[in-house]
């Protein structure tokens, strides 16, 4: 690898992670040969997978081409917590439909029925961690993996099988695919999900407690997990596709310069905090891209300037205000 490249992945390393957060708290966990045994719950490293500047580039650079390709946004939503063992009770007979739809668990057994549903029940109250009937503790974790309309269901169904296996070993957890065709609710989404219920309490006894960077490790890891069953799809946070900033691509006219620059041209609009940050990591990406070596490089500097443009136009429609009809 040429010095030029070696520095380009530098500021990609420097700018990009900080663009989507990259760090060892919100990657996806690495995928193991073996399973370990369900006392484990212990929380494990990266790998190592991210652990180079050129590494964390590449990364960088796939999240910026699924964004300009407009991939499939993986939605990973954590709902209400269930309380007490009535709160847990509630949640499996609504995921499984009061035991119409198959509940698959930790383990890969597959529960149906009412009574196979009853009995789950019962052993997620005396197995492990006791649960009490009312309790003021969230008792369960219960969280949505989403994707659009038309993405193959049996996918999305393997996918959040791998994830759950790796991210929840060592917690006893309960899993529900609800897809158009099979979901007896009156009013079916269209959305291929899997409602993915979680005890708090590991076998260990140690105790979820979800933070921020946690829902976004869970949000990445699903997307790696769709990826590796073939279906695209990545995560970008809701304030990286409403910029309301104009970019584009300018060649430079001297000749003793090589590549591209960008410039920033800006609309009239207020932003502040978060939301200037991004841009900045945004330009300083782009800027980075722009002057690499690398062609590829500078078509995805092209094509985000594109990309962001017209992010900007849809995000401009739908917040300018109806004239007043007279």
């Amino acid at each position: 690898m040429s010095p030029a490249i070696s520095q380009i992945d530098l500021k990609l390393d420097e700018w990009g992670s900080r663009l989507f957060n990259v760090s060892t708290e919100t990657l996806p966990r690495p995928r193991r040969s073996t399973r370990s045994p369900l006392g484990s719950a212990k929380p494990m490293s990266s790998g190592g997978r991210l652990s180079t500047s050129q590494a964390r580039a590449t990364y960088v650079r796939q999240k910026l081409q699924a964004m300009v390709r407009r991939s499939p946004q993986v939605v990973v939503k954590l709902v209400r917590a269930p309380k007490g063992m009535k709160g847990i009770s509630n949640n499996l007979t609504y995921i499984s439909r009061d035991g119409l739809l198959e509940i698959e668990d930790q383990d890969g057994q597959v529960i149906q029925g009412k009574e196979a549903v009853a009995d789950l029940k019962d052993e997620w109250r005396d197995g492990g961690t006791p649960i009490l009937a009312d309790s003021m503790m969230r008792d369960a974790f219960h969280l949505v993996l989403s994707m659009p309309t038309r993405t193959d269901p049996m996918s999305v169904q393997r996918a959040a099988r791998d994830f759950a296996k790796r991210e929840f070993s060592g917690f006893q957890y309960a899993m529900v695919l609800h897809t158009f065709e099979t979901d007896p609710d009156p009013t079916p989404s269209p959305h291929p999900h899997v409602h993915l219920t979680v005890k708090a309490a590991g076998l260990d006894g140690v105790r979820l407690n979800p933070r921020k960077a946690d829902l976004q490790r869970w949000r990445e890891g699903f997307a790696e997990a769709l990826r590796e069953h073939g279906i695209e799809a990545t995560t970008t946070s809701r304030i990286h596709r409403t910029t309301q900033e104009r970019w584009t691509v300018r060649h430079l006219h001297e000749p003793s310069k090589q590549g591209e620059t960008l410039e920033r041209l800006k609309r009239t609009t207020r932003r502040q905090g978060r939301v200037q940050e991004v841009m900045r990591n945004y330009e300083q990406v782009m800027r980075t891209l722009a002057r690499s070596d690398r062609g590829e490089d500078r078509q995805l500097a092209a094509d985000l300037v594109r990309y962001l443009s017209e992010r900007s136009r849809e995000v401009s429609k739908t917040r300018t205000p109806e004239r007043d009809r007279s």
